[in-house]
């Protein structure tokens, strides 16, 4: 039932690959939008963005200075030996926009970004994230996926972005901005936040049915499932689309960065109690303490430091949760092998985590775009079917007696 955590893990890998593509050679950062398109669906500014390393251009004319340099967008800041590290720049894109767009009502769909923007658009401030600045203290982040509407007259769109991070460990937009008609892309916006209240609804009733069954049947894996079930609803709330930052726009962003990780943490922690809850006999004790140590160890840690330094360390936890989940996978998958009863459900779960994955991972490789909508019901579709499989678990249990045991004592 912690399956959900692979998702996280992969699309960091392969955020992380992408990021350390070669840097782009060509000489101009030119998008243009195909005749027609727009009318269609909107698209992903995907591509060469024109980049001013530790310089925030605020004069039209000095663009193409000798600070130009050109960089791949989504992607992140890289460090190169030798130079001084990137803080701060800003980045240009030239849209060429077809003669039948030029009047229409435009949107564009800025993502969270590392970790203050400001958006321009044609010369005029769109929108803006936290506060760009030159230093930590006149600096201030905000992780705030936001659409932005405007009209569009002129057969080129000049988008500007200015952008600062000394807050996270990451640098730059790992994301692609999107264009296309203010109709969309608001109807976009509209079903991300019915998704996500559905999402958060669904999860607190099954939540609450968990602790219900829990007073019927005194069975602790239902504490367990419902506590797994409300560590998703903050994990979903304070991170990918930041609901709580929609509802509470001046939320402090070093409390929004601390409970995503911990909300992390903890979903993962009450996921593993549950899967040993259910198999006893074969996920040790050890192995349970192991990682109960590990997960106060990086709350503590998170709530102790500061995010640039969190941060950095996340992917040792990303390296116990694959461990954890691997090790489920092989419980789950023997159990179903030596068909055990009460098993089925339980692989059923996992093979519908293995789908909702590997939407995922194609929307990290760019081949479409991730629809909130279907994400977020499949994640809740998962769950239910999760309850089910935990009921269904908890009537076998005592039936597993004669069945070896297989521990996990070797795992560090």
């Amino acid at each position: 039932m912690l399956f959900p955590n692979i998702s996280i893990i992969l699309a960091l890998l392969l955020i992380s690959l992408r990021s350390e593509a070669p840097q782009p050679s060509s000489s101009e950062a030119l998008f243009i939008v195909p005749q027609g398109q727009l009318d269609k669906q909107s698209v992903e500014l995907k591509g060469i963005w024109e980049f001013y390393p530790n310089e925030f251009i605020d004069d039209s004319r000095l663009f193409n200075s000798v600070n130009q340099t050109y960089v791949l967008v989504p992607s992140w800041w890289s460090e190169e030996e030798g130079k001084a590290a990137v803080q701060f720049g800003t980045y240009r894109l030239r849209v060429l926009m077809p003669a039948a767009d030029r009047q229409k009502a435009l949107a564009l769909k800025m993502p969270d970004v590392y970790s203050a923007y400001e958006l321009f658009v044609n010369g005029k401030l769109l929108g803006q994230n936290g506060l760009v600045g030159t230093t930590f203290e006149t600096s201030r982040a905000q992780w705030k996926p936001e659409t932005y509407f405007f009209e569009q007259k002129q057969d080129t769109l000049e988008v500007v972005i200015k952008l600062s991070n000394f807050h996270h460990h990451r640098t730059g937009i790992n994301s692609p901005l999107v264009l296309g008609t203010a109709e969309q892309l608001q109807q976009d916006k509209t079903r991300a936040e019915i998704s996500n209240l559905l999402l958060f609804s669904g999860l607190a009733i099954l939540g609450l049915i968990g602790i219900i069954l829990y007073f019927k049947r005194a069975k602790i894996q239902y504490i367990l499932y419902a506590l797994l079930c409300f560590s998703w609803i903050v994990r979903a709330a304070f991170s990918n689309y930041y609901q709580i930052v929609q509802w509470f726009e001046d939320i402090n962003w070093n409390l929004v960065v601390r409970t995503e990780y911990i909300s992390l943490y903890l979903s993962t922690l009450f996921g593993s109690l549950l899967v040993g809850s259910l198999f006893p006999r074969e996920v040790s004790k050890v192995f349970r303490i192991i990682y109960i140590l590990a997960c106060i160890s990086f709350t503590v840690f998170t709530l102790a430091v500061s995010p640039v330094l969190f941060t950095a360390y996340v992917q040792l936890y990303l390296g116990l949760s694959t461990i954890l989940l691997l090790s489920i996978l092989v419980v789950v998958a023997r159990a179903y092998s030596e068909s055990r009863e009460g098993i089925a459900l339980l692989l059923a779960a996992a093979l519908m985590a293995v789908a909702m994955f590997g939407y995922v991972i194609l929307a990290y490789q760019g081949l479409f775009a991730l629809n909130e909508m279907f994400f977020n019901i499949g994640f809740l579709l998962m769950f239910i079917l999760s309850l089910m499989a935990v009921g269904k678990r908890i009537d076998k249990i005592d039936s597993d007696k004669d069945f070896g045991k297989m521990t996990f004592d070797g795992v560090k």
